[in-house]
């Protein structure tokens, strides 16, 4: 389960995903001016040592949807250098390193153990300042894994999501579905 502190975080998770995706490969052509990056919704993964934060943001420009894995460390974390997104304070946890999902570790693990082992993305808890659970959050989504592949070697997750059809329900990949959505979503996959 995600522990989820009702905190300040300067920069905002928002505006840390925006200044991410518009410097990507494959979101060429958006104009967070004219229209500006609005968050959908979200889910998150356990990390089982609970050091990082994994957290997977559903996010809309316009009439292109996107999808950003991110983690958070207390620490930086040197492996993963390059692939630090921002520096953030949060009022609870104090600083955080945010790191695209896609190179860490903890975050590559728990995607692959989900779709292999066909279970689902973390509940979320609303906790106070000392961690004691207040109140599930439920108004998140739901993402969950089909089963392993044989053969499979590494991942792919999806950029670019499409709304429009529903995904297959394959073996080795990881499904989404949320309020408002009424079909499940292809969010990555096991190759």
């Amino acid at each position: 389960m995600a522990d989820i502190y009702n905190a300040q975080l300067q920069p905002d998770k928002i505006d840390v995903i925006a200044d991410w995706l518009v410097k990507q490969e494959g979101t060429g052509g958006i104009d967070l001016g004219s229209a500006p990056l609005e968050k959908i919704t979200a889910y998150r993964f356990d990390d089982p040592a609970g050091e990082v934060g994994v957290e997977v943001h559903i996010v809309r420009t316009g009439d292109r949807v996107f999808q950003v894995p991110l983690t958070y460390r207390g620490e930086p974390f040197e492996a993963a250098e390059d692939a630090c997104v921002a520096e953030m304070d949060h009022s609870v946890l104090g600083r955080r390193w945010v790191y695209d999902g896609n190179a860490d570790p903890v975050f590559i693990d728990q995607l692959v153990r989900t779709i292999s082992e066909s279970t689902r993305s973390a509940k979320q808890y609303l906790v106070d300042e000392t961690g004691t659970k207040i109140d599930e959050i439920t108004e998140v989504a739901l993402a969950y894994g089909t089963g392993p592949v044989v053969g499979a070697t590494t991942f792919a997750v999806e950029r670019e999501l499409d709304l429009s059809a529903p995904a297959a329900e394959d073996p080795g990949r990881l499904l989404g579905i949320w309020e408002g959505q009424a079909h499940p979503v292809l969010l990555a996959k096991l190759i």
